[in-house]
């Protein structure tokens, strides 16, 4: 069900849960003495730093500060959210997850649905290691797109033969589950003759498309030759929106083992090719421009994307769609930037021709956000007298006020478009602008996936390992495949290029600008200030020994103080100990269950970033002290009465009072 998890069940999936068999299922422990030790998996160290207790289930790493129990290690190492994660645990624990009063998703709702899609991905992964035209497949996934084998079973790939109902007569035996496969796209109804069907997928290679959490949830299939269409997508479906979706999350989150940052490229090859080549956070979207929704839902994995594009006139003009997807929802603590490829290259082949290393640099000197929202403002007006400067600092500001109002991003590309167009950022800030053109989405913003094979790749002896195919006399490497035999390329540390941005260097055509999702999804509830001062105790627990309650403060009654103030008092008394120790030995389920929610909000990334923890907590305290000495004094002229400001000191309390006000309203 789609409602709250029952903190009765977290509590007894908990118990029910050994940590020590959570974590060791996923890295390599090492007992010593009373503990276990490991290299720890959330940063990159040669000496083990990372402690498990198994007796208190809760870990600790003292060279990063992470720390938690079963459930935090889980959404740390697999990437997951709070719930997935408790999903997780349960599933390994033989437990059902129960929900309080919801409608079921749309998942649980088409949970046949998805059966028949994995019975389908399974039937195409077959057929490219038995079926007898199998060497068809396999000669061009190897020998024309230079992949192994080993990174085909990593992202599943398959093979639909030639003929009409393969797939129908393999998963589609039943009625039911005819009905099931159309309404999953993967059978069309024949027009002439109502209630037959035959397969969408003919002659193709496949790829399956899986949601974030690893469900098959739709299909893209390649063409071998120039048919057409090259590439034959699913239609959208109940378990599948092209615009929420993006190719190769689910990978880049098994198979990256620090993710912080995540590349949108355009094709399901260049994420493949780059995979291989070891850089494994590569994402494509699915035949759309990046939109709002896909920023959003990275914002929640990693907090810098960068966006890759061609370097023609073609990938300019949809770095500009990017930048406008990514202004609504952009967030302070994240930045998006952009990777021009120089012209007539992709992912897939500069990669293939450079390297990982001289690939990597490139990522390093992406252009930033601001940079391409200033050269996209300048190149749309002839600069060099004053109507076009204004027209520049107009420009710039209609995309500046897409941020959100709060962010100090926004504030500092005022500060930066008032430094380069001289207008003071008071006047920029008060400008009015028309309310800007709602853009009708045409034939122009469908893309297709780029045609990868016009060119014939030479790899100068950097010939791909043609074993794992194991062409003669078959291809036994295919045949048992079992996920956990990829081992991700190990990352290394990148150096600063020299790259030269080529952005900016051509005028862009004159014309409004677009926007791909006009209706966004509702954002999650923000924090109070006084839970996000917990969250960063929380996340910087070091930093309560410098903060300083008043009584007045302590003595509040109110239930978020409450949670504060014990997380402050655990901090301020066991100041080496972290978030892992306070949960392992809090018995109050409230408080508990109030953490576990500050830790799954989507602030928590942010906040673990953040270098002025100390400040924001100090700021909240200062504020709420005024607040309370406010509250004091009114509720003190209240009782009293305007007869008791007579004497000099009623008389600077009441001074003293209204400017606590209008620093209130300020």
């Amino acid at each position: 069900m789609a409602g709250r998890i029952p903190d009765q069940f977290i509590d007894e999936l908990l118990a029910r849960t050994d940590l020590t068999d959570v974590v060791a299922s996923r890295i390599s422990l090492k007992k010593t003495g009373q503990n276990y030790s490991a290299l720890c998996p959330f940063h990159n160290e040669k000496s083990p730093s990372f402690s498990l207790n198994p007796n208190k289930q809760f870990y600790y790493c003292f060279g990063c500060g992470a720390g938690g129990n079963a459930i935090s290690f889980v959404m740390e190492h697999d990437h997951l959210d709070f719930v997935d994660a408790i999903e997780v645990l349960a599933k390994d624990a033989g437990m059902e997850v129960p929900r309080e009063q919801g409608a079921p998703d749309r998942y649980e709702q088409n949970a046949e649905l998805l059966k028949r899609l994995s019975e389908s991905s399974q039937f195409y992964q077959q057929q490219l290691t038995q079926h007898p035209d199998k060497k068809k497949a396999t000669d061009y996934l190897s020998k024309e797109r230079g992949l192994s084998g080993q990174i085909a079973k990593v992202f599943g790939l398959g093979y639909a033969p030639a003929g009409w109902d393969n797939l129908l007569k393999k998963v589609g035996t039943r009625a039911e589950s005819q009905e099931q496969l159309l309404l999953g796209g993967m059978l069309i109804e024949k027009k002439d003759q109502p209630g037959h069907y035959y397969d969408r997928f003919r002659d193709r290679i496949i790829f399956p498309i899986r949601d974030s959490r690893g469900r098959v949830i739709a299909f893209g299939g390649r063409a071998f030759g120039d048919e057409k269409p090259k590439y034959l997508n699913s239609p959208e479906t109940p378990v599948f929106q092209k615009s929420q979706e993006l190719y190769g999350l689910f990978e880049a989150k098994q198979n990256t083992p620090i993710l912080d940052q995540i590349l949108v490229v355009e094709g399901y090859m260049d994420v493949i090719v780059l995979a291989q080549h070891g850089i494994t956070n590569a994402v494509a979207t699915l035949g759309t421009s990046v939109n709002s929704q896909h920023i959003r839902k990275l914002f929640k994995l990693v907090s810098k994307i960068v966006l890759c594009f061609d370097g023609d006139k073609a990938g300019r003009a949809a770095a500009i769609r990017g930048l406008e997807a990514s202004l609504p929802v952009m967030q302070d603590e994240k930045q998006v930037r952009f990777l021009f490829l120089p012209e007539g290259e992709d992912p897939d082949s500069l990669v293939r021709k450079e390297g990982k290393d001289a690939f990597n640099r490139r990522l390093e000197d992406a252009s930033s956000l601001s940079h391409v929202l200033f050269d996209h403002a300048r190149n749309q007006v002839t600069l060099g007298d004053e109507e076009g400067e204004a027209q520049f600092a107009r420009n710039a500001m209609e995309m500046i006020k897409q941020i959100p109002k709060e962010l100090t991003f926004r504030s500092v590309l005022i500060r930066q478009l008032s430094d380069q167009s001289g207008i003071d950022s008071e006047t920029l800030g008060n400008t009015v602008f028309k309310t800007r053109r709602q853009f009708t989405p045409t034939e122009e913003q469908t893309l297709t996936h780029p045609d990868h094979t016009q060119q014939t790749h030479h790899y100068n002896g950097d010939t791909p390992d043609l074993s794992d195919y194991d062409y003669e006399p078959s291809h036994n490497h295919y045949d048992d495949f079992h996920p956990s035999d990829y081992t991700a390329p190990k990352t290394q540390p990148t150096t600063q290029g020299s790259f030269k941005k080529p952005f900016g260097k051509k005028p862009f055509s004159k014309g409004k600008f677009y926007n791909d999702e006009p209706a966004l999804p509702p954002a999650a509830p923000s924090l109070s200030r006084i839970k996000q001062a917990s969250l960063c105790l929380l996340l910087h627990p070091h930093i309560a020994k410098e903060i300083d309650l008043p009584d007045p403060v302590i003595n509040q009654a109110n239930d978020e103080l409450q949670v504060f103030c014990k997380i402050w008092r655990y901090f301020t008394k066991y100041p080496n100990k972290n978030t892992g120790h306070l949960l392992g030995e809090m018995t109050d389920n409230v408080t508990t269950s109030s953490i576990y929610a500050l830790l799954n909000h989507k602030d928590a990334i942010t906040k673990q970033k953040i270098t002025n923890a100390h400040q924001e907590v100090l700021d909240m305290v200062i504020a709420l002290e005024k607040n309370l000495g406010l509250n004091s004094s009114i509720a003190r002229l209240k009782s009293k009465g305007n007869e008791s400001i007579k004497d000099n000191s009623s008389k600077q309390e009441l001074r003293n009072l209204m400017d606590l006000i209008r620093q209130k309203k300020s």
